[in-house]
């Protein structure tokens, strides 16, 4: 097994650390994820002019699973003979192809943490002891960004089905999921409507 041995002075004390090649795979993979996210975010701001363009860099930082989602696909379409900013670019065009649907926010609310008893833990450990995390009455209701992605999926969803509130007296006629199809925000401000009420 290989291994590596680094240096460090600490509290004015040379320190050798060693590192097992367990060790340096699992580093080189949390860098390796890093350097995706960044070229992610800059490939965001370079098409941030781009009117069809939902998603700025901004919203990996505000929304980590969003960040995961495309990570994942990348890895998932990842092909050796492919160049890697022609595989950045295919992400970017199934994210804004699969974000016009309901499922898409629905495997985000399964990634995104959730607030349970006061602690931030990933929904997979609230499923484990709770069944389904949504009916487990510990997770708190206000900020859920998981309840927040449903919601935003269920809205869609009425829309497409035409059983929205598109067409009423209230505000100028649409509903929150037609305004985000078409352009006219972004997940961002779905995320702070309640927020607006608030101060309004």
């Amino acid at each position: 097994m290989r291994e590596l041995q680094i240096e460090r002075t600490i509290e004015n004390k040379k320190t050798t650390i060693t590192l097992t090649e367990d060790e340096l795979e699992k580093a080189y993979r949390i860098m390796e994820r890093r350097y995706l996210d960044e070229d992610f975010a800059n490939a965001l701001a370079d098409a941030a002019q781009d009117p069809d363009t939902r998603f700025h860099s901004g919203h990996l930082e505000e929304f980590p699973e969003l960040s995961e989602w495309l990570c994942a696909y990348f890895d998932d379409i990842y092909d050796a003979n492919m160049g890697h900013n022609d595989l950045l670019e295919l992400a970017l065009n199934h994210l804004h192809n699969a974000s016009k649907e309901p499922p898409f926010f629905l495997s985000l609310s399964r990634t995104a943490p959730v607030v349970c008893m006061g602690m931030e833990k990933d929904m997979s450990d609230c499923e484990q002891g709770c069944g389904r995390y949504h009916r487990c009455s510990n997770i708190a209701e206000a900020n859920d960004r998981s309840r927040q992605w449903e919601t935003l999926a269920s809205l869609i969803s009425m829309h497409n089905s035409r059983s929205c509130t598109c067409g009423n007296a209230d505000d100028d006629g649409e509903c929150p999921a037609a305004k985000y199809l078409k352009g006219a925000w972004d997940i961002s401000e779905f995320f702070h409507l309640e927020d607006r009420k608030e101060v309004a």
